[in-house]
């Protein structure tokens, strides 16, 4: 018995020995799930942010923060085309009677322009100051080069004895008219319609297509008249300076309202061409009152040769529609109070226009004293055809004229559809 009892105390205390262990390491297993939860959690806590964007787990899509890439800037020049306090361009739209939503801030812009259509001309070459001895030299190498299509004369003659070049481009009855240097700093306007015409005549010979246009059929039922400088002397002083001027005296006395002969705008004799037609010429603003760099309007309308040439010419043949080239600005001026609801069409060429450039369509010009006296508002009043201003180039703050081996960049990447698309338009008029 007393054998028995020892055993059976024996085996208790084995059991709970072992009940003891079980309870132990239980413990024990607890304790250690809990620390490796709160170091799993402090870790996690101290994740880096490369480490989370690391992390192969599914990461929210990036969002949008739907801000412009890029403001353009939109300033035309300060003088007659200057936008009144408040006005902003007209959007562009499908139909003129369509009032459009405001579109985004970006830049609108015609395709990438293929390498063939930037590399230098044969001919004509922009990206220098350009002259009117270099228009001259390169006029009747064009002649030459494409005889069925060109033709060379002159509208009369400048201050100091310039041929005002005329090139009729094509062989169509219907006509256009095209000009480019009213204001002598704009004479990247002359180099543009020279590259225009040669790029426009190369194409037709060669039976190409340009910017889904077809110049040859084109340039057989429409002909481009294009007076590419129509102020040679001001573009004269602008690139060559005063010495070579004839009436260099009269120059130094003359107001200088810009910042140097490199900014002169007006013609020899200190008169703004753009503002000497005879189209509410006496509403127009002079806050010059004598000769000057830019914004005299002269003593009365059409005084000047150049303004006399330009008028005689368009009188001459029926254009069915004109533009004159200005910088900078890339806008459109397509009316004025004057005309507007007299001339059928001109909102909706404006548009293709904007559409094709990305340039932007300005409110209909509502003072006389602001738009008068200028060739496009002459045209209208005169013909009551369309007639476009259109401001190439952006504007850049400064009145001397751009860095010319910009050109294509400034002008010809934009704009070089522009008399392929009137002579379209003028086939439907």
């Amino acid at each position: 018995m007393y054998r028995l009892r020892n055993n059976l105390i024996k085996a208790a205390r084995e059991q709970a020995c072992i009940v003891l262990c079980i309870v132990m390491l239980a413990t024990m297993a607890g304790l250690f799930s809990s620390c490796m939860h709160r170091y799993m959690n402090d870790s996690s806590a101290n994740q880096t942010s490369e480490e989370i964007a690391a992390s192969p787990h599914e990461s929210a899509p990036p969002v949008e923060s739907g801000l412009p890439e890029e403001v353009p800037s939109i300033r035309p020049e300060p003088g007659e085309n200057t936008v009144a306090p408040g006005n902003q361009p007209e959007e562009v739209g499908d139909e003129p009677s369509q009032v459009p939503e405001k579109k985004p801030y970006t830049t609108p812009s015609p395709d990438p322009v293929p390498s063939e259509e930037l590399s230098p001309s044969a001919i004509v070459s922009p990206y220098t100051p350009y002259t009117w001895d270099q228009m001259m030299e390169e006029a009747q190498k064009l002649r030459e080069a494409y005889p069925q299509l060109i033709t060379l004369s002159s509208a009369g003659m400048s201050v100091e004895g310039r041929d005002l070049l005329v090139i009729s481009l094509g062989k169509g009855d219907r006509k256009i008219l095209l000009c480019g240097a009213h204001h002598a700093r704009e004479y990247i306007t002359s180099s543009f319609l020279m590259k225009m015409v040669e790029t426009y005549a190369e194409k037709a010979s060669k039976g190409q297509l340009l910017g889904g246009y077809d110049p040859g059929e084109l340039l057989n039922r429409v002909t481009l008249v294009v007076v590419p400088m129509v102020n040679p002397d001001g573009v004269n002083l602008v690139n060559n300076g005063l010495k070579t001027a004839d009436r260099r005296e009269e120059v130094e006395t003359m107001a200088m309202v810009g910042s140097g002969y490199r900014a002169w705008k007006a013609n020899i004799n200190g008169v703004d061409l753009n503002r000497q037609y005879p189209a509410c010429w006496e509403e127009k603003l002079d806050d010059v009152g004598r000769p000057a760099s830019e914004n005299y309007k002269g003593t009365a309308s059409a005084t000047e040769p150049e303004v006399q040439a330009m008028m005689t010419l368009s009188h001459s043949h029926e254009f069915v529609l004109s533009a004159s080239f200005h910088t900078k600005g890339e806008v459109i001026y397509w009316a004025d109070s004057g005309t507007v609801n007299e001339i059928s069409g001109a909102k909706a060429i404006a548009r293709r226009i904007g559409k094709l450039t990305g340039y932007d369509l300005m409110p209909v010009s509502e003072e006389p004293s602001v738009y008068g006296a200028g060739f496009e508002n002459w045209f209208r009043q005169e013909f009551l055809r369309p007639s476009f201003c259109i401001e190439l180039t952006p504007s850049d703050g400064s009145d001397v004229p751009h860095d010319d081996t910009k050109f294509d960049v400034l002008v010809w990447k934009k704009a070089r559809y522009i008399g392929l698309l009137l002579a379209d338009e003028a086939l439907k008029r």
